[in-house]
C-alpha cells in the first residue's frame, strides 16, 4: 500500500481515498490525481503543462481547470491561497507540494539502519552550503543523499535537483548535465552566466557520483557558491572529496552491527518469504554480516543468493571465500580486484549466455528496460531471462513501479562488468557499444518524428530521459562512426533549437573539426551548429553553416530542416525578401514530404516577413487561408504567436488573446523559444495599447524566466521591448540604461520594425532630456554584462509594477 501522510491528513493512492483524521474527504477524481502527482513529485516545481498531460491526458482544457483542482484540493486540507501550507504556487511555474510528510509514510527507498546518518545529514545541509558524503563503493552514499534530500525538500522553495553524474564519460559534460537537470540554458562560450543563473536558485543540487570527475566537480560547485548572488546548497557523494575550504565532510562507513543484520534480514526476507531468522541464527547473521564488512551491497548481494541456496550453504561459502570486499578510499585498483571478486561470486551461476547479457548491459549509461536490451545484446531471444537472473543475484537494480520494468547496473558493478566486455575482445566490445549507438540514433529520430506532430509533449519527456544515452552514444560514434554521430545531431536539432539545449551543437562543431574533410557529408552535425548560431545572433556564421548543406545535401528532411533555419536568419536580419524565397520552398518541399511542421513554419515566417515588411492584411490573409497545418503544440503556438504580431501591427485589440494562446500552448509543449517571444511581444502589445500595468506584469513574467533559466539569448529583444514600456511609465533613466545595453554592437541585432521602432523611441528620448543626460546614463548601461542588464530590468519592472 502506498499512503503518504501530512498535518492530519493521509493519502491512500491505491484505495484512492484522502482522509482527514480518519475520514473520508471527498474530492473529484482530477483533483485526487493532481494531489498524488504533487506529493510524489515533491522535490520540485511541478510546471503546468506536466499537471495537464498526467492529469488530464491528451485532452484539451485551459490552465483554468488546473486553478478550479488546487483550490478544491486546498478547501479539502483547509490550505488557502493566502496560506499555501500545503500547495504552493510558484509565479510563473507552476505548483509545487511543500507539506513535511511524515516519517513512517515517506518511501525512503530501502534506507536502512542509517537514521543517525540521515539526521546527521540534514543537520549539516542547516549549518554548510557543501555537504560531501564520502565513503568507498557498495557502502550506500547515494542511498542515504537521496534520502536526505527527500527530508529537506520542503525547505528549498526552488526545489531538490538530482545530478547523477556516473554516465558522464568526460568532465566537460559536468556543466552541462547540471544546467540541464536545473532547466538552465548553457551557451558554451559564456558558461559564467548560466552558472549564475543557477546560483541564484534557491535550491538543493544532489551532484552523485563525482569521482570520476571530482576536479571538475570542484571547478562549478566552487564557482556556484562564490557567486554573489548565491543561494543554492551542495550534497555531494563521492568516493574522495572535492578539496573546497567551504566543504563539510561526511564519512560514511559501514553499517552498525545491528543495522547490518536487519538489512541482511529484509532482502532476505524478500529473495525467500518463507525464511526467517529463529533465535539461534541471529547470532550467525551478525557473523555474516561481519564476514561482509557489513557494506550495503555486499549485503544485498549476499541475501539474494538464498534465492537459489540455503542459509547454511550461502554461510559456508562466505567463510570459505574470506572477506570479499575490503573499504578502501585510496586504492582504485585495490577496490576493483576485490570488488571483482565479490562481483564473480555472485554472478558465479550464470550461464555463459547470462554473462554475456551482463557484460554488455555495461555499455548503457543509465537505466533501461528489457526492450531497450534486447537492440543492444548480441542474443537477444534469452535478453528477458537473463535480466531476471541478474536482478535476483543483484547485479541489476529493477525499479518495478513503472509499466515496465527499468533495470540498471550499480555504478561500482558495471566498472566490473565493463572490464569484462573489455577483456573479451576489441570485436565485442565495439559490436556492443555500435549497437547501443545505432539503437540510440533510432531513439532519437523517433522522438524527432514525434516532436514534430501530435505527440511533441511525450516525446519531450522521453527525450528528457535518455540524454544520458545520448551523450555516450555521441561520443562513441564521434570516434567510430561520423555519419552514424551527424545522424544523431540531426534528429536532436529541433529539440535543441526551440529549448535552448547547446549540447549538441557543441559535440556537432568537435565533429565538423575533426573531420574537415568529411563536412560535406554531416548535415545532422551542421543544421545543430547553425541552430545554436541563430540563437546566439551570430547570423552571418548561421547563413553560412546552413546554407552549406543546402549546397551539399539532396535529401529532402535534410534541406527543409537548413531551410527552416535559414527563413529564420533572413527574418532577424531583416532580409524579408530572402526569407519571403525560402519559405516559398520550403512550404512546396514540406508539402511534398507530407510533414505539417514544415508547412506550418513555413506560413508562420512567410507571414512575418509580410507582417515586419509592412503589410499585415496579406500576413493575416495567408493565416486564414492555411489555418493549423499541425496538431503539434510548438507549430500551433509558433501561428498563434504570428497572428497576435499580425493583429497588433492592424491595432486590433485581438493581438493580446493571440499571444496568451500561443504562451499557454509552447507552455504545455516545454519550448522556452517560443514562449519566451510571445510573453515579451504581449508586454510591448500592451504597453502600445496605453495598458502598462499588465504590460509590467507580462514583461516581469518574462524577465524572471530568463533570471530563472539562464535564458539570455532572446533577452536582448525583451530588454529592446522594454525600453519602450520604460518610457511609457516615465523612467526614462531606466529606458537610457536599458537603451544602451540593447543598442551595443556586441549583442544580437535588432531586424525588422522592432529596429525602427526602437530608434524612433530613443531618438524621442534624447530629445527630451538632452544629449548630456542621455549619454550619462547610458554609460551605466555600457558596463553591464547581459545577465546583470536583464536583473537589472526585472527590478525596474518590479519597482513600477
Amino acid at each position: 500500500m502506498v499512503l503518504y501522510r501530512f498535518h492530519t491528513f493521509d493519502v491512500d493512492v491505491d484505495a484512492r481515498e484522502l482522509r482527514g483524521e480518519g475520514m473520508p474527504i471527498h474530492l473529484e477524481p482530477q483533483a485526487f490525481d493532481l494531489l498524488v502527482h504533487l506529493v510524489e513529485h515533491r522535490d520540485r516545481v511541478v510546471p503546468k503543462h506536466e499537471l495537464l498531460d498526467e492529469v488530464w491526458g491528451h485532452r484539451y482544457v485551459s490552465e483554468a481547470a488546473i486553478t478550479t483542482r488546487v483550490k478544491e484540493v486546498r478547501r479539502a486540507v483547509g490550505d488557502d491561497g493566502r496560506r499555501q501550507s500545503v500547495i504552493q504556487n510558484v509565479h510563473g511555474r507552476g505548483y509545487r507540494f511543500v507539506a513535511a510528510l511524515q516519517e513512517a509514510a515517506m518511501q525512503s527507498g530501502g534506507l536502512i539502519g542509517r537514521a543517525k546518518e540521515l539526521d546527521e545529514v540534514v543537520l549539516r545541509l542547516g549549518r554548510a552550503r557543501l555537504v560531501t558524503l564520502v565513503g568507498p563503493g557498495g557502502v550506500g552514499k547515494s542511498t542515504l543523499a537521496l534520502a536526505a534530500a527527500e527530508a529537506l525538500a520542503s525547505s528549498y522553495p526552488d526545489g531538490v535537483h538530482v545530478v547523477e553524474l556516473a554516465p558522464l564519460t568526460d568532465a566537460s559534460g559536468v556543466l552541462p548535465a547540471i544546467a540541464m537537470t536545473l532547466d538552465t540554458v548553457l551557451d558554451p562560450l559564456r558558461p559564467e552566466e548560466a552558472s549564475r543563473a543557477i546560483a541564484r536558485r534557491e535550491a538543493l543540487i544532489v551532484v552523485d557520483n563525482c569521482e570520476h570527475v571530482v576536479d571538475e566537480v570542484a571547478v562549478v560547485v566552487g564557482r556556484l557558491l562564490r557567486s554573489v548572488d548565491g543561494r543554492v546548497d551542495v550534497l555531494a557523494t563521492s568516493r574522495v572529496r572535492l578539496g573546497l575550504g567551504v566543504e563539510d565532510i561526511q564519512n560514511v562507513g559501514a553499517l552498525r552491527p545491528q543495522g547490518a543484520v536487519d538489512l541482511f534480514i529484509e532482502r532476505a526476507t524478500a529473495a525467500r518469504s518463507e525464511w526467517h531468522v529463529g533465535p539461534i541464527d541471529e547470532s550467525t547473521v551478525h557473523e555474516l554480516v561481519d564476514h561482509l564488512d557489513r557494506l550495503p551491497l555486499t549485503i544485498e548481494m549476499a541475501a539474494a543468493r538464498l534465492g537459489s541456496m540455503t542459509f547454511e550453504e550461502l554461510d559456508a561459502a562466505i567463510r570459505e571465500g574470506g572477506r570479499l570486499l575490503q573499504v578502501s578510499h585510496r586504492t582504485p585498483t585495490h577496490r576493483h580486484r576485490t570488488l571483482g571478486s565479490l562481483v564473480e561470486w555472485s554472478a558465479q551461476l550464470l550461464d555463459p549466455s547470462q554473462r554475456r547479457v551482463f557484460t554488455e548491459c555495461s555499455v548503457f549509461a543509465a537505466s533501461f528496460t528489457a526492450a531497450d536490451a534486447a537492440q543492444v545484446v548480441a542474443e537477444p531471444s534469452s535478453c528477458h531471462a537473463s535480466l531476471a537472473a541478474l536482478a535476483e543475484r543483484s547485479l541489476l537494480t529493477a525499479d518495478l513501479g513503472g509499466v515496465v520494468a527499468r533495470y540498471r547496473l550499480l555504478d561500482t558493478v558495471k566498472a566490473v562488468a565493463a572490464t569484462w566486455l573489455h577483456d573479451d575482445g576489441l570485436e565485442m566490445e565495439q559490436g556492443a557499444r555500435r549497437r547501443h549507438a545505432q539503437f540510440v540514433a533510432s531513439v532519437a529520430a523517433e522522438i524527432d518524428r514525434g516532436i514534430r506532430g501530435a505527440h511533441e509533449v511525450e516525446s519531450r519527456r522521453r527525450l528528457e530521459g535518455i540524454v544520458p544515452e545520448i551523450r555516450v552514444a555521441h561520443r562513441w560514434a564521434s570516434e567510430h562512426d561520423p555519419l552514424l554521430a551527424s545522424q544523431i545531431s540531426g534528429s536532436l536539432h529541433l529539440s535543441a533549437y526551440w529549448t535552448f539545449w547547446t549540447e549538441p551543437a557543441t559535440w556537432s562543431q568537435a565533429l565538423l573539426d575533426r573531420y574537415p574533410e568529411r563536412a560535406s557529408e554531416l548535415a545532422g552535425a551542421k543544421l545543430a551548429v547553425a541552430a545554436l548560431a541563430a540563437n546566439r545572433g551570430e547570423l552571418q556564421r548561421a547563413w553560412e553553416v546552413g546554407s552549406s548543406v543546402l549546397s551539399a545535401v539532396s535529401d529532402a528532411p535534410s534541406r527543409a530542416a537548413a531551410m527552416e533555419v535559414l527563413s529564420d536568419v533572413a527574418l532577424y536580419d531583416g532580409r524579408l525578401e530572402d526569407c519571403s524565397s525560402l519559405t516559398a520552398e520550403l512550404y512546396e518541399l514540406g508539402s511534398t514530404l507530407a510533414d505539417p511542421h514544415f508547412v506550418s513554419l513555413s506560413v508562420v515566417n512567410a507571414s512575418l516577413a509580410e507582417v515586419f515588411g509592412g503589410d499585415p492584411l496579406a500576413a493575416l490573409d495567408r493565416l486564414d487561408r492555411e489555418g493549423m497545418h499541425s496538431a503539434a503544440p510548438s507549430d500551433q503556438a509558433w501561428i498563434w504567436y504570428t497572428r497576435g504580431e499580425v493583429l497588433g501591427a492592424l491595432g486590433d485589440p485581438g493581438a493580446a488573446t493571440a499571444f496568451r494562446e500561443a504562451i499557454q500552448l509552447s507552455t504545455l509543449a516545454g519550448n522556452p523559444l517560443v514562449r519566451s517571444v510571445s510573453q515579451i511581444a504581449l508586454a510591448a502589445d500592451l504597453a502600445r495599447v496605453g495598458d502598462a500595468a499588465a504590460s509590467l506584469v507580462a514583461a516581469s513574467t518574462c524577465l524572471r524566466d530568463y533570471l530563472r533559466h539562464g535564458n539570455f539569448v532572446h533577452a536582448v529583444t525583451a530588454i529592446r521591448n522594454l525600453v519602450e514600456i520604460l518610457v511609457g511609465v516615465g523612467d526614462d533613466h531606466g529606458a537610457a540604461v536599458l537603451g544602451a545595453v540593447a543598442t551595443r554592437s556586441d549583442l544580437r541585432a535588432s531586424f525588422g520594425t522592432e529596429s525602427v521602432r526602437l530608434s524612433e523611441v530613443l531618438g524621442d528620448l534624447i530629445r527630451r532630456v538632452g544629449t548630456q543626460r542621455y549619454e550619462r546614463w547610458a554609460a551605466e548601461g555600457a558596463e553591464l554584462e547581459i545577465d546583470q542588464a536583464v536583473a537589472l530590468a526585472a527590478e525596474l519592472v518590479d519597482r513600477h509594477f
